[in-house]
């Protein structure tokens, strides 16, 4: 009985975790992080044909394009367009290249590298889509005082410019907020995961 005893102290005692080595743990790790920049790429050309399709989308786009006229605004909303897909393109370009460079890389300093690159590409997406977006809503809230006849009257009726200012603000920072959770939850996903295997590929090459 004790024999037995000791034997099944043994085989609860024992260690069945398999000991990955630096190049396994790497390929795993690739696999992962080339899983998240494939994604990332496809959510931006998603992003693209979702804004080509706007038009379809929304029953009253075209008819927008008439109030920035009424503005003076019209070759202002043109160039604005322009830039966002510009620079929607070059960010797709680049998420590309980031997912053809991690598929074929085969060390840690390589693949570290291009993590970063895919972190910041997407950052710097997200900060440029935002000052976009203030600059243009500025831009039109400046000429829709000087130039819409509604907001016009509501001066006119000695309402405070503070109250509309403010009620402006709100429905400014509404947009922000979803674009910024949008962005948490459809881009920060696979950001969170690129950044957990940076984590570890560190920890892999410290070893």
């Amino acid at each position: 009985m004790k024999d037995l005893k000791e034997l099944k102290e043994k085989w609860a005692n024992q260690s069945f975790e398999k000991q990955f080595s630096k190049e396994e743990l790497n390929a795993f790790l690739q696999k992962k992080s080339s899983y998240s920049i494939k994604w990332i790429f496809y959510l931006s050309v998603i992003e693209f044909f979702f804004y080509l399709l706007l038009p379809l989308i929304l029953p009253n786009y075209l008819e927008s394009y008439e109030y920035y006229k009424s503005l003076n605004l019209l070759e202002f909303r043109l160039f604005s367009i322009g830039v966002g897909y510009t620079l929607l393109i070059y960010y797709m370009w680049r998420f590309f290249q980031n997912y053809r460079k991690i598929s074929i890389s085969d060390s840690v300093n390589d693949h570290l590298k291009t993590i970063l690159k895919t972190r910041k590409a997407v950052n710097q997406y997200f900060y440029f889509s935002i000052v976009i977006l203030l600059v243009f809503t500025t831009v039109v809230l400046i000429a829709a005082f000087k130039y819409d006849n509604n907001l016009i009257a509501l001066q006119e009726q000695n309402i405070s410019l503070m109250a509309i200012l403010f009620i402006l603000g709100i429905i400014l920072a509404i947009i922000l907020t979803i674009f910024g959770l949008l962005y948490y939850f459809v881009y920060g996903r696979f950001l969170r995961s690129l950044k957990q295997n940076e984590k570890q590929l560190n920890e892999v090459s410290s070893e």
